[in-house]
């Protein structure tokens, strides 16, 4: 049984879709832990009725939004399995089981294989910074130099032993995927991305006055909820459902 933990705050429509096809996804036992990071938006309740559906193992609903960095720590203090976690934003979709393995199977057996690896992030569809042939020339894992919360799996001892995210409350995302992986290297370990396990990574859509990821211009607070969300290429071919494109087309959630 391994932890898949999510970090949720103010996409309501965006993190449903994602936990429902994590959940239809996933073959291997696991708990999905979700934690919302005081939400205004909605996606408590929401998130109470996915609890209710029986589609969220254990739920934790923060009063206030305390940011990135206080969330993925306070996830941490409620992980039970070992060695592994998944430690992952909220707007992550797992690709589909490939011949009989689904993507967490498959990160496990990676890192079971990479010891020396305390992080390794499936590999998501756009990577945000990067040229598009980071992958082409590379081993099962491209190590990098941090790696984003992409349905992440992580060694839960070598992520208490670094001393986890910042002990700040901050109501923002603060360079979070960065300090992790430094904290990771100071005690001796690699961080990187799969090379062949995927994953879809929703943005929010562009509108005047944000920029290509969704951003709100001058902004640090992070993707925001807008709809439908970028995807880069047709849901199809993303391997998304055809009712999960409905849903997604019409907006009906």
């Amino acid at each position: 049984m391994i932890d898949i933990a999510v970090l949720s705050c103010n996409r309501r429509r965006i993190t449903e879709i994602c936990i429902r096809e994590i959940k239809s996804r996933t073959l291997t036992p696991h708990r999905l832990i979700v934690m919302d990071n005081g939400s205004t938006d909605g996606t408590d309740k929401m998130l109470t009725g996915l609890y209710a559906e029986g589609l969220i193992d254990r739920l934790a609903l923060l009063k206030d939004n305390d940011g990135v960095h206080w969330g993925f720590n306070q996830l941490l203090t409620i992980v039970e399995s070992e060695p592994y976690y998944i430690c992952t934003d909220a707007d992550l979709i797992p690709c589909v089981p490939i011949d009989g393995k689904d993507w967490l199977e498959r990160l496990i057996d990676l890192a079971d294989a990479n010891p020396e690896y305390g992080a390794i992030a499936c590999r998501p569809h756009i990577l945000i910074g990067e040229p598009s042939d980071r992958f082409d020339n590379c081993g099962e894992i491209r190590e990098m130099s941090h790696i984003g919360a992409h349905l992440r799996i992580m060694r839960v001892d070598a992520v208490r032993e670094s001393g986890g995210w910042k002990k700040e409350k901050a109501p923002s995302r603060n360079n979070e995927d960065w300090h992790i992986a430094a904290q990771l290297k100071k005690i001796g370990y690699k961080v990187g991305y799969s090379r062949d396990v995927r994953a879809i990574h929703l943005f929010g859509q562009t509108e005047l006055g944000e920029d290509p990821w969704g951003y709100p211009l001058g902004s640090s607070h992070g993707h925001v909820d807008r709809w439908p969300p970028v995807n880069h290429y047709s849901w199809e071919r993303m391997g998304i459902d055809w009712e999960t494109c409905m849903l997604q087309q019409t907006g009906v959630l």
